[in-house]
């Protein structure tokens, strides 16, 4: 579905409008099923959506535990987020295996990301839309692309208080809550309002599913394109080149996992690639393996991948 007046919309509608669209998915319905869910795992998940003053900013919340040691696969799908997590030897990201903290901000995924859980574990977390980051935090989110960042660093004495809120309950919609609660919190104390020019840009990519062209987007945004350039890596941590390629990566995603081609270079074609070998090569890059082997549920080194759908 594609919005005539897209300004006149606030953007938690329009992108709420967007995913029942492209992906059948509404927001009374989000479930482990139809949002996040891993290709292969013991892991039980949760999604929930936001309440509607948070709608603007969150995406979805959702939870995973299990009762082992696993390594979770983040793969690029847009959009950062923010983890609370509770394992019993400690939670591990990366290939540089980064100790992460109780409470974490994760950025954009460029490449497969690896969570690594040291034992059981249990985790609730916010997947928040493209650009809010600098929004809520404060920072560029360019400066935690593919990383993350204790967010105590941010948040202080009211960060401290919400682990260890959260750390005394294991009801999931509590937890939900009072991070929820935290968020509401930061927007109010802030004052913070959206920039218009990065949403809607975010919104056009998403709506074409990467196919805008660039120059076009700039233009039609009446700034400069390096202004333009700067404050979308600002806001949404990659450049709009490469969430470009997240989006028509994440479009092509999704028409493999339905079965609804005959062979490979449908995909491709379908989705703006030049040809099949440049579709293998992208996707390789953002998930780790061949779309034929993702296919096929053959997923890297037992990692479970967290995917949309």
């Amino acid at each position: 579905m594609f919005l005539q007046n897209p300004e006149t919309f606030s953007y938690g509608t329009i992108v709420a409008q967007l995913l029942h669209s492209k992906m059948n998915v509404s927001s009374q319905n989000l479930s482990a099923e139809n949002l996040m869910k891993p290709t292969k795992s013991p892991v039980s998940f949760h999604t929930a959506a936001p309440p509607p003053h948070l709608q603007q900013y969150v995406q979805a919340f959702w939870s995973a535990s299990g009762p082992a040691a696993h390594t979770l696969g983040a793969i690029a799908d847009g959009c950062p987020g923010l983890v609370f997590h509770q394992t019993e030897k400690g939670l591990l990201w990366g290939d540089d295996t980064k100790q992460l903290s109780s409470l974490f901000l994760y950025g954009q995924t460029t490449k497969l990301g690896r969570l690594q859980t040291g034992g059981a574990f249990r985790m609730c977390g916010v997947m928040f839309y493209p650009h809010v980051m600098k929004l809520l935090f404060g920072f560029n989110a360019s400066e935690i692309t593919d990383d993350c960042i204790d967010l105590l660093l941010l948040s202080g004495p009211e960060g401290k208080q919400l682990v260890a809120q959260l750390e005394e309950t294991f009801d999931l919609q509590e937890q939900y809550n009072l991070i929820g609660a935290h968020l509401s919190n930061i927007i109010y104390k802030k004052k913070v309002s959206q920039d218009t020019v990065i949403q809607n840009a975010v919104i056009q990519l998403m709506q074409s599913n990467g196919d805008l062209p660039l120059k076009q987007l700039q233009k039609s945004m009446y700034i400069t394109e390096r202004t333009f350039e700067r404050r979308f890596e600002q806001y949404v941590g990659i450049s709009a080149k490469m969430f470009s390629r997240v989006c028509r990566f994440q479009a092509a995603l999704q028409q493999l996992k339905s079965g609804h081609f005959t062979k490979l270079s449908d995909i491709a074609f379908t989705h703006g690639y030049s040809d099949q070998s440049h579709f293998i090569r992208s996707f390789k890059q953002f998930t780790g393996i061949s779309p034929v082997e993702f296919y096929r549920k053959e997923t890297p080194e037992n990692v479970s991948l967290l995917t949309m759908m």
